[in-house]
């Protein structure tokens, strides 16, 4: 990624860094270790916490997977293993204030973990969810319907990577009229994902749909695209819009 990556985006870099400070929380990465596809160990995690704290943050709330076949994660362990990554990060002389959540995949074995309570959420009963990129899950009205009205106040991750849904903007509206927040991840506005994924961040930022941005930090070429994102107008368009409200959590 270059100068090439802005002129192919027919976008003129920042002449500055984007102040990734502002934002004070990073609110979806995958740092616990060993646990999903983010940090493999120990030594990872407390390097990519480095990272980020470099980058500006104060505070991250980390969101490993939660995904029945892949990465079946308890959710109840959660705390004590952010319990144990806070301070080994505390021990290294890491000043980040590490929460946890959870980035909850909406599949077929979804409804059944909403009836048992399965669910981690962050901040004031927020809920981070994933949707398969390939097609939208069947029945997820439905799905976000139930979850609405147990109190879950619903976060759509990423969803500038659902691109069966480029030619059928519709879908975006009908879920910000649902008061669903839709978090982008910053490395998007680089071509870490490729240009689709560019252009339909582009569209949700002119639309004034993103509240909240996540580093979705798996591992070290994460950090470096985002570094990347940080020449990006776009994402000092979506910063300076007053739309964020990261720092809330």
């Amino acid at each position: 990624m270059g100068l090439f990556d802005f002129l192919h985006r027919k976008e003129k870099p920042l002449g500055h860094e984007v102040d990734l400070g502002v934002l004070h929380t990073d609110i979806h990465s995958h740092l616990i270790p060993g646990i999903d596809d983010g940090a493999r160990d120990l030594q990872t995690s407390l390097s990519l916490l480095r990272e980020l704290e470099g980058l500006g943050y104060r505070k991250v709330i980390t969101t490993p997977h939660v995904k029945s076949e892949v990465f079946p994660n308890d959710v109840r362990k959660l705390d004590l293993l952010c319990r144990d990554l806070r301070k080994h990060a505390s021990d290294a002389g890491i000043g980040l204030d590490i929460e946890v959540g959870a980035e909850h995949f909406i599949d077929d074995s979804f409804g059944q973990r909403i009836e048992d309570g399965e669910l981690k959420t962050f901040g004031d009963n927020y809920l981070l969810v994933e949707l398969p990129f390939y097609a939208a899950p069947f029945g997820l009205e439905e799905i976000l319907f139930d979850l609405q009205i147990n109190g879950y106040r619903l976060v759509l991750a990423h969803p500038e990577r659902y691109l069966y849904w480029t030619d059928d903007f519709s879908k975006f509206t009908s879920l910000k009229d649902r008061g669903i927040l839709f978090q982008m991840n910053i490395m998007s506005l680089s071509l870490y994902f490729g240009k689709p994924v560019f252009d339909l961040a582009k569209k949700l930022i002119d639309n004034n749909m993103v509240e909240l941005l996540g580093s979705d930090t798996h591992h070290h070429k994460h950090i470096e695209a985002i570094k990347e994102a940080l020449h990006s107008p776009l994402l000092d368009k979506l910063i300076q819009s007053g739309n964020i409200i990261n720092s809330k959590f």
